[in-house]
């Protein structure tokens, strides 16, 4: 799979549009790469190496039983390239791989290998009702400090002109090397990483066909506040 296949689109789901309806099975198969969350936001999801595992507040991860979800990116990874690189962080990896790619008008796999100095991660609270606006489930993610953290980023570069399809920038979730802590990531750094990266030329984008999405009201003045808000 040489593109990114996604549902839905960040919009949506900062605008509130939780309700799962991607069969994420059929996105499923052994090199899946990739990245999205459970219905209602109630659980943050990285897709690594095949499996899928979801991490909410207060648990382990744990293969998701969820299998409808409304976002979703997955792609099959196999790197471009792999550099290694010393002391990175969320503000300077971006000029790392400018050194050794042009990618302002392209997307990106990227997978990052290291133990992490410094990791920040964020994990939502579940909750039954799927109705809740995305300001309650900002304010009630937790927030857990993984210093000495060894493991991987999963995500994507997205350039900023598609910045309302998907986060624009970086957007990594990760998983340890013994799946016990897995989420949303926030801030992170390393003295040495190994950074594998793949070009990707087509992200296919499926919307939501319920009547209830063709009606959805989007505010996109608003939209890109609310991005950066609540995914960066």
């Amino acid at each position: 799979m040489s593109k990114i296949v996604q549902f839905s689109t960040i919009g949506a789901l900062m605008s509130g549009y939780l309700r799962g309806e991607c069969d994420i099975t059929t996105l499923h198969h052994p090199h899946a790469f990739g990245l999205g969350c459970s219905q209602g936001i109630n659980g943050e999801l990285t897709i690594f190496q095949g499996k899928i595992w979801e991490a909410t507040a207060g648990q382990a991860p744990h293969p998701s039983h969820h299998h409808d979800v409304p976002f979703v990116q997955v792609t099959e990874f196999s790197a471009d390239g792999t550099l290694p690189l010393s002391d990175i962080n969320q503000d300077n990896i971006e000029r790392h791989l400018e050194q050794h790619l042009a990618m302002q008008n392209i997307f990106l796999a990227v997978c990052i290998e290291a133990t992490f100095e410094h990791l920040l991660i964020r994990r939502p609270q579940p909750v039954t009702d799927t109705r809740r606006s995305i300001s309650d489930f900002a304010a009630t993610q937790q927030e857990d400090s993984l210093p000495g953290a060894e493991g991987h980023l999963i995500g994507f570069w997205t350039p900023l002109l598609f910045g309302r399809v998907s986060v624009p920038g970086f957007h990594f979730h990760f998983i340890d090397n013994q799946n016990e802590n897995s989420g949303h990531v926030l801030e992170f750094s390393a003295h040495a990483a190994q950074v594998s990266y793949q070009e990707k030329q087509t992200i296919e984008i499926t919307n939501p066909h319920s009547d209830e999405f063709k009606k959805l009201n989007i505010d996109i003045a608003a939209l890109d506040k609310v991005i950066d808000n609540v995914e960066k």
